[in-house]
């Protein structure tokens, strides 16, 4: 996993943030969450190995990344998988560490067992 990229101080006043999307609050900060997150995942490709994103598969680019420059955090579109974790730091939970594979996606029609009746 990805090292923290706050302080530890600013990650402990985001513990009560934990859950909530996350937005880098300006370019920086943006670049230095994708080099930690993205650059060493195995989702994409194109990052992780400095490739042109036309070059790759639609299997092998990511489209977290682009998703969170075209969409305002509120909305619905926005990722959710960029999230303050519950240690204050941010997080992809998309995150799979480059080499390992990606695992098949849970159907969105099938039923949890164990969840909670509404």
């Amino acid at each position: 996993m990805p090292k923290a990229i706050f302080p530890a101080p600013l990650a402990a006043m985001l513990v009560a943030s934990a859950g909530k999307k996350y937005r880098p609050s300006n370019g920086t900060e943006g670049e230095i969450f994708i080099s930690h997150w993205c650059f060493a995942c195995q989702r994409d490709k194109a990052l992780r190995e400095d490739r042109d994103v036309f070059e790759c598969d639609d299997n092998e680019r990511c489209d977290i990344v682009g998703n969170t420059m075209c969409y305002d955090v509120e909305d619905e579109k926005y990722p959710k998988e960029w999230r303050i974790g519950n240690d204050g730091q941010p997080c992809c939970t998309a995150f799979v560490p480059a080499g390992d594979p990606i695992p098949t996606p849970r159907c969105e029609r099938t039923l949890d067992m164990f969840a909670e009746a509404p």
